[in-house]
């Protein structure tokens, strides 16, 4: 049997997505057809994820002068720009870049540069 307060959660939680995914749906123009722009909208639960990624994050990586670059956390200045192109990049690695990729450990800054170079 599920517990009561889990049950209220979800119904909540569902409750605000939905509330934000219509006012996303009702402040864009539908008469305009931009793919790569639709593409942008963000998640409404990413901004709780974030929040609870925050934290823990040791780096983030995101576009920077059309390059993508390695932020330490709290940081506004790049450790590391490489030279790897955003426009030469998927479109999904470029929607990930403007939200910002969160890495959690020396390892997986390892992996994510080698896949922005590769």
């Amino acid at each position: 049997m599920f517990d009561r307060r889990l049950l209220v959660t979800c119904i909540a939680l569902l409750a605000v997505v939905a509330g934000a995914g219509g006012a996303v749906l009702l402040s864009h123009d539908c008469s305009h057809h931009d793919y790569d722009h639709a593409a942008q909208v963000v998640n409404p639960l990413s901004a709780l994820i974030t929040a609870q990624a925050e934290p823990e994050y040791l780096y983030i990586i995101r576009e920077y002068e059309g390059r993508v670059a390695v932020f330490a956390r709290g940081q506004s200045t790049p450790e590391m720009i490489l030279e790897r192109l955003v426009h030469h990049l998927p479109s999904y690695d470029r929607i990930q870049l403007r939200e910002g990729v969160f890495v959690f450990s020396e390892v997986e800054l390892q992996e994510r540069i080698e896949d922005y170079t590769s």
